[in-house]
């Protein structure tokens, strides 16, 4: 599985495609993976994303994307 086609899923298909991609980095490196370094991946690409929306004036859809975030609570920044 790759994603999820619907609309409003772009944080989902985010998390789904960074997590294959931590996922794969350990397994390559042979080490365990451990979700808080997942965690903080997610923080680098949210602040990563939150500067980029910024400076593009483009901030109502940052907020669409990463308000499931907000919803469950999982503190990013």
């Amino acid at each position: 599985m790759i994603g999820i086609l619907k609309e409003g899923m772009d944080l989902i298909n985010c998390m789904v495609i960074l997590g294959k991609t931590y996922l794969w980095t350990c397994r390559c490196k042979g080490i365990n993976p451990i979700f808080n370094h997942f965690k903080k991946i997610l923080e680098i690409t949210y602040e990563t994303e939150i500067y980029i929306a910024f400076k593009v004036n483009k901030m109502s859809q940052f907020k669409k994307k990463w308000e499931m975030f907000e919803v469950l609570n999982l503190n990013l920044v």
